[in-house]
């Protein structure tokens, strides 16, 4: 049987930033938090073994069978939802991504997710490149049609 987690969290910066230990299963894992929205893990095991969370791996897509107000309403509380990661309500026929507790359409459809304004490609400096990469194959698929057409690159 598995040991309780143990918890301890410390805040850094003013508040805007945190930093969580836990020990769980003979691992301890140091996560880094800002604003709700966590940006890295670092696990060390018993035998000594490091392993960091690339931030910059591509987004995961999470498909909701409900509406976009439950799909909003989880990016709020599930922790397997993080910053943009790609959002699917296929039902509503939006698809798009987590601005840090905010989704944000890339369709026309926006449901109860925040409308874009501009192109996904250039939505907060491009932050959210690798997001709009995903997330714009999901649309082409399913015949949503987008907020705003992509730009095309040679």
């Amino acid at each position: 049987m598995s040991e309780q987690p143990t918890v301890s969290t410390a805040s850094v910066d003013g508040g805007s930033w945190m930093l969580k230990v836990r020990h769980e299963d003979g691992r301890a894992i140091a996560e880094v938090w800002s604003l709700g929205v966590k940006l890295s893990a670092t696990t060390l095991t018993a035998e000594g073994v490091v392993t960091v969370e690339d931030p910059a791996a591509a987004p995961a897509v999470h498909r909701f069978a409900g509406t976009s107000a439950e799909a909003y309403d989880a990016t709020q509380c599930r922790d397997d939802i993080r910053d943009g990661d790609v959002l699917v309500v296929e039902a509503e026929g939006v698809v798009g991504f987590l601005d840090a507790a905010w989704p944000v359409a890339i369709t026309k459809a926006h449901g109860e997710f925040h409308g874009l304004k501009g192109s996904a490609r250039e939505y907060h400096d491009g932050r959210f490149a690798a997001s709009t990469e995903v997330a714009e194959r999901i649309p082409a698929e399913l015949g949503f049609p987008l907020a705003a057409e992509p730009a095309h690159t040679a």
